[in-house]
């Protein structure tokens, strides 16, 4: 039964070890945005005065379909120096910045289109404490939770499966206290 949880959660987990592991590799050698040169368009769009910066935001974010960047975070609202709305919407693919020009009757996005590696980080990273809008990203969110956690079982698992076969292995033992040691002198250091 114990091996079979093992099995299984290792077969269940193997999506997200490599993700994890191809983020890990690329992570030291693909910078985030140098060299991409973003697409800028102009595009009409008319705002009543009456509205906020929220619901500028949220029309907008409707407007380019950018369902990725849901729900509206306080911290894509932003004025630049001459007072015109800026807004930043992070998602999976990259990056829209759109700024409104309400004088013109248009605004102004910028896309930044993430790298194949950046777009894997973002994946590597999201789970369920991110509060997406878009159904996809939840359902990627929850599953990387629950790779999460197959993983522990299988971590569990290998260990007791192992003591329970050969406990008097020494350098299996000694292997197994310095890794817990080296563990925890890591959390202290960088705590």
């Amino acid at each position: 039964m114990l091996t079979k949880l093992h099995t299984y959660a290792g077969l269940l987990t193997f999506l997200n070890l490599m993700i994890f592991g191809i983020v890990g590799l690329s992570a030291a050698i693909s910078p985030r945005y140098i060299g991409v040169t973003p697409l800028t368009r102009e595009l009409p769009m008319r705002f009543d005065p009456a509205l906020n910066d929220r619901a500028v935001a949220e029309r907008v974010c409707a407007e380019l379909g950018l369902t990725l960047a849901t729900p509206i975070q306080s911290a894509v609202i932003q004025h630049d120096a001459t007072g015109r709305l800026v807004l930043d919407f992070w998602h999976a693919n990259g990056r829209h910045r759109v700024t409104v020009l309400r004088d013109e009757g248009t605004i102004r996005v910028e896309v930044m289109r993430n790298s194949l590696w950046r777009y894997l980080d973002t994946l590597h990273t999201t789970t369920a404490v991110f509060r997406t809008g878009d159904w996809r990203m939840r359902l990627w969110a929850w599953y990387n939770e629950f790779a999460i956690w197959c993983l522990l079982a299988m971590l569990a698992s290998g260990i007791w499966m192992w003591l329970s076969r050969n406990p008097r292995h020494r350098w299996a033992l000694v292997s197994l206290a310095s890794g817990c040691a080296a563990s925890a002198m890591l959390y202290w250091w960088v705590k």
